[in-house]
């Protein structure tokens, strides 16, 4: 049986595959890129560093950073995702198996 919080992420993530790894990736590759680059930036500020001269690296670093989380939290609520169908799966099977034995 899901929970409450199984079930939101079920809904959340058929919605967020439905596009396909690449839509997915592409739009928070570019998006969180975006926002990463303002972050670093800021943060690079905060501390003392001369942004001009390093906001390529900056752009770079966030585009990194943001690749590999993303890519990273496919795999992962892919991952989960099918742990839990399978395992609805087979608690199905079990309970079809005891009915046609109660029959």
């Amino acid at each position: 049986m899901l929970t409450a919080t199984e079930k939101r992420f079920v809904k959340y993530w058929e919605d967020q595959r439905q596009g396909g790894k690449i839509k997915y990736c592409l739009l928070y590759i570019i998006t969180g890129s975006f926002v990463a680059t303002l972050v670093l930036s800021f943060l690079s500020l905060m501390v003392g560093v001369d942004l001009p001269n390093n906001l390529v690296l900056v752009a770079i670093g966030s585009f990194c950073i943001v690749t590999i989380a993303t890519i990273f939290s496919w795999w992962y609520n892919e991952k989960k995702f099918k742990k839990i169908i399978q395992r609805e799966i087979r608690e199905g099977m079990k309970r079809d198996e005891s009915i046609d034995n109660v029959q």
